[in-house]
């Protein structure tokens, strides 16, 4: 490696610092926008943390559950003596980056940027997305532990790092169930098809879904409008469809499953509505990681129309 090269990939590294870091200045403000009108979990969350302390907390909470996240953050508020908002600010500020910054230094060339940053910045500015940072945090909190450990570790540390993700909390389960379903499929003994892989994952999403409906685990009625459902159905023929090469990748499997899951979930009336933010951000991995121009491009064309329909919404929801 010569050195403009290595030049070339600190200022990248250094470019993609500064914009993560800008990311999660937009979505910290994107959390105090939500606190004060009310929207959200982060209400819920702080009202939560004003009302109990550490000691209270350690002594309530086990590590099963949402127990870990309460304790933590709860030690923290009392550790830095600072207020539950600001404590949950700055976790929102690190998850953020920190996905953002994975993202943005495994763009593959400068002229690859040119065809996935239009994409890049519709599905970051995506409100399904931005909330998973600036409102569910907890679940933000461990899919940035799920993502580090699938993208960044290897070996023990990697199953370390899943066991914390699930702790913390349980809806990663199916993406960690979806992590090893693929190493199962693409083993060189079984090596299989993609059309045996779709079926398998039609059969895992109905199992997850009919499972939290049985267990009462995320069973929340799916109570929205038929024109919404259109626009998860759009989005789950666009993941499917627009590269058939995506089954045969880590990324691009798991956003599959995901999506089936969440259709899975709206057939027996069961929200998997996280789901679809988290499906979004691995396919775009998947396109960062092995996409080519074409897919890029195709898929940033179907994209387009979901992403302004839902930031129009998401506006005039608010408005």
């Amino acid at each position: 490696m010569n050195a403009y090269t290595i030049k070339k990939n600190t200022a990248t590294k250094f470019l993609g610092l500064w914009f993560s870091i800008a990311y999660g200045f937009f979505v910290v403000a994107s959390l105090q926008r939500l606190y004060l009108l009310d929207s959200g979990d982060i209400n819920s969350y702080v009202n939560f943390f004003e009302d109990i302390d550490i000691f209270t907390a350690f002594n309530e909470y086990s590590i099963r559950g949402d127990g870990v996240f309460r304790i933590v953050v709860a030690f923290l508020i009392d550790f830095f003596n600072m207020e539950p908002l600001t404590v949950l600010s700055y976790l929102a500020f690190i998850i953020s980056s920190i996905v953002f910054y994975i993202y943005s230094v495994n763009i593959r060339s400068s002229k690859y940027l040119i065809y996935i940053l239009p994409l890049f910045l519709m599905v970051f500015f995506t409100p399904m997305v931005t909330n998973l940072f600036a409102s569910a945090i907890r679940s933000g909190i461990a899919f940035t532990i799920l993502m580090v450990a699938i993208v960044c570790s290897k070996g023990v540390s990697k199953y370390i790092l899943f066991g914390l993700s699930s702790l913390i909390h349980l809806s990663m389960i199916p993406l960690i169930g979806l992590y090893f379903l693929f190493k199962i499929l693409r083993d060189k003994k079984n090596n299989a098809s993609s059309y045996s892989s779709y079926f398998l994952l039609i059969l895992y999403s109905f199992f997850i879904a009919i499972a939290a409906y049985r267990y009462q685990f995320n069973n929340t009625a799916v109570n929205s409008s038929t024109y919404y459902n259109f626009l998860i159905f759009f989005l789950a023929l666009l993941i499917l469809f627009t590269n058939k090469k995506s089954i045969k990748n880590i990324y691009g499997f798991i956003s599959i499953g995901l999506m089936l899951i969440v259709l899975s979930g709206i057939i027996i009336d069961v929200s998997f509505i996280r789901y679809i933010g988290y499906a979004i951000i691995l396919y775009l991995f998947f396109l960062v990681d092995k996409g080519e121009a074409g897919t890029i491009q195709v898929f940033t064309a179907g994209y387009t129309p979901f992403f302004m329909t839902t930031l129009f919404y998401s506006i005039a929801n608010f408005a």
